[in-house]
């Protein structure tokens, strides 16, 4: 008789299985730290919160001794009387402006005055193209009108049109008790600003209340503590706006 083929080892008993399932497990236990990694760099537990910086104080302004004198007599921050002094700045008013020409000047050498007693409010379409076409409306363009009567909605429309929207408009409001057109006026200016991204109200008639001493007989015009207070809130304002 022949010899009988040997028969093979059961499959658990050979080597070559053994070998293979531990290379099998080696595998898949890399293959599943890997994805632990991964999925743990996902995980919102590892997500390190970045805190927003701090915003950074402005630099202290260092004022020449002139420029400290006017801080102190119009009571305006240092800041806002650096600014005041290179502001280019156009003034349209009637008379209350006139008559605080030399305060001003002091706080604002770069301003162009341009002012007329018993002027009304019609008036400043034209006088704004007018110093438009002949170069000298400024970037900061101050209004002082409203005195002598109430402002129309259509003139102002033509006058924000003349400025354009790069301009800044500081419109003052008044301080007329003797009329009946002081809340009207001052109503229009509130909603203009409301309106208007670069017109910006002086609120002139809110800081004179109960300051009778600020002010002439006749309740409008300006004595000298009015009008130190008077452009040291213009200041003010252009520097906050």
């Amino acid at each position: 008789m022949g010899e009988h083929t040997k028969q093979k080892p059961p499959l658990m008993r050979r080597p070559s299985f053994w070998i293979g399932a531990i290379i099998l497990v080696v595998l898949i236990g890399a293959a599943t730290v890997g994805r632990g990694t991964i999925s743990g760099r996902l995980t919102p537990h590892t997500t390190k919160t970045v805190k927003p910086k701090p915003k950074s104080k402005p630099k202290p302004v260092k004022l020449t001794p002139y420029e400290k004198k006017v801080a102190a007599k119009y009571q305006i921050p240092a800041q806002a009387t650096a600014l005041a002094h290179v502001a280019p700045v156009t003034a349209i008013g009637d008379s209350v402006m006139v008559d605080i020409i030399p305060e001003l000047k002091q706080v604002f050498p770069r301003v162009h005055v341009n002012g007329q007693v018993g002027r009304q409010f019609y008036e400043l379409p034209g006088i704004a193209r007018t110093l438009k076409a002949q170069g000298s409306l400024a970037q900061n363009v101050v209004v002082n009108l409203g005195t002598n009567g109430p402002p129309e909605k259509a003139d102002v429309a033509k006058f924000l049109k003349v400025v354009g929207p790069k301009r800044q408009v500081y419109w003052i409001n008044t301080h007329v008790p003797t009329q009946k057109w002081e809340h009207q006026t001052n109503t229009l200016i509130d909603r203009t600003a409301k309106d208007n991204d670069n017109v910006h109200v002086v609120d002139w008639h809110t800081l004179s209340k109960g300051h009778t001493k600020w002010f002439a007989p006749d309740h409008i015009h300006l004595e000298e503590a009015g009008a130190n207070a008077y452009v040291g809130l213009l200041a003010k304002t252009m520097a906050e706006d």
